[in-house]
């Protein structure tokens, strides 16, 4: 449950004097709980943080699955991200990311995989499957020669992705580490990553962390 202090709305006239009325953080909170009840959707209001953080991140998901279409769904993930983010600032939760945030993202993911591969590379189309990034589709590089024994070439073998769970009183940071599957993609299918088997799974909650932030463990 997030115990974090009252907020309010304040408003000043032009020479900067404070004006009535001002909106308590509760009755802004209960505003949002108010909207999802209109859609038959019952927040508590200690899961309501809890509840943007997800759809934030479902969200995020969703777009890197469909970045590259030009459709509805495409420009209603970007406007979804904005408004919760904005929605999470006005209540003075923890900062979700944007479109832009989740494209930067993916960009040094991408970098950091060309900077792995040395000079001899090629770029692949992954999707990882299962666990925080359930379906997540980005671009990597792997190097044109093997990595391992009995390996094929292709991208990394492994990933490691941070995460995050909680709300945002009580957020806790880890990783969750992917395996790329043996098997070489056919017909502009795309290389498979599933949850790694030899680590422990994610955290129950943890959900994907995409901002970069000097808290964010995949930059430490």
């Amino acid at each position: 449950m997030s115990t974090m202090p009252k907020l309010s709305i304040q408003f000043h006239n032009a020479p900067g004097a404070p004006t009535p009325p001002s909106m308590s953080r509760e009755h802004m909170v209960d505003l949002t709980r108010a909207a999802y009840e209109r859609s038959n959707v019952h927040l508590d209001r200690d899961v309501v943080d809890i509840h943007l953080a997800e759809v934030a991140d479902q969200a995020a998901c969703s777009l890197l699955r469909d970045r590259w279409k030009h459709d509805f769904p495409v420009a209603a993930y970007t406007e979804l991200l904005a408004t919760v983010s904005a929605l999470r600032s006005i209540l003075g939760y923890a900062q979700s990311p944007t479109a832009s945030d989740v494209s930067a993202w993916a960009r040094r993911l991408w970098e950091s995989s060309a900077a792995a591969a040395g000079d001899d590379k090629e770029f692949h189309e992954i999707q990882l499957r299962g666990g925080p990034y359930n379906e997540v589709v980005v671009v990597l590089w792997g190097p044109k020669a093997p990595q391992a024994p009995n390996a094929l070439a292709g991208p990394p073998l492994t990933l490691e992705l941070a995460t995050e769970r909680g709300d945002s009183e009580n957020l806790e940071y880890g990783t969750v580490h992917y395996k790329r599957l043996n098997r070489s993609p056919s017909g502009g299918a795309r290389w498979e990553y599933w949850l790694d088997s030899e680590h422990p799974d994610p955290a129950e909650g943890a959900r994907p962390h995409m901002l970069a932030a000097q808290t964010d463990p995949a930059d430490a």
